[in-house]
């Protein structure tokens, strides 16, 4: 009778030990299948989030993980009213991909404004491959969670965006969310402005490690 206790103890420690692995385990996949998209860009500067995170530096931009690209163009620049929906600041390049491992399988990401595109709509890129060059010259970069339908933003797509002039105008939680990713993965994080304290991540989103 005095053995169960210690038997019992002995088995709540192998269970901890078990979920402990298994956790950090999926911490070290989840590092494997995602890189810093801007760890080789000289002179990276953080500047605000809005509907994705803005940056400036030049040097090229990274595939974030193993991913399909589904739009890579020059020609979507529009005005202020229709950014982050149908159109894009000028000079109108933009590419929008769809991860194809990791925790984030399924989910799209967009990198816009001052970029020369490097690959092509349908290709299948690798974490890790140059997809664009950022020029140090304004508009600069923008990168954030992109809805896969054209180039709409994830916060347009969910009304998330500032109702004001600027559609950036405040932090919506798609963008203070990949800022999360990308600050995980090494990149310097973007500063907030204001954020609506009633918005929310669709359900069943994966949590940033």
């Amino acid at each position: 009778m005095l053995r169960q206790p210690t038997q019992r103890a002995s088995w709540a420690a192998c269970v901890a030990v078990a979920i402990s692995a298994t956790w950090f385990a999926g911490m070290a996949g989840a590092g494997r299948a995602y890189v810093n998209p801007l760890r080789d860009v000289a002179n990276l500067k953080a500047s605000r989030i809005d509907m994705g995170v803005d940056y400036s530096g030049s040097g090229p931009i990274l595939a974030l993980g193993a991913a399909k690209i589904v739009l890579a163009t020059d020609r979507i620049a529009g005005p202020e009213s229709c950014w982050g929906k149908t159109c894009v600041p000028p000079p109108g390049d933009m590419i929008v991909y769809r991860l194809l491992d990791g925790r984030f399988a399924g989910k799209y990401v967009y990198v816009v404004e001052n970029i020369t595109v490097k690959v092509k709509t349908g290709q299948t890129v690798t974490a890790g491959q140059r997809i664009a060059i950022l020029h140090d010259a304004s508009p600069n970069l923008e990168i954030g969670w992109a809805s896969g339908h054209g180039p709409q933003t994830l916060a347009a797509a969910r009304r998330q965006q500032c109702a004001c002039t600027d559609p950036g105008g405040w932090s919506s939680i798609e963008g203070r969310n990949f800022n999360a990713l990308l600050v995980w993965l090494g990149a310097p994080s973007g500063y907030v402005t204001s954020a609506p304290s009633n918005q929310r991540m669709p359900r069943g989103w994966p949590r940033v490690p």
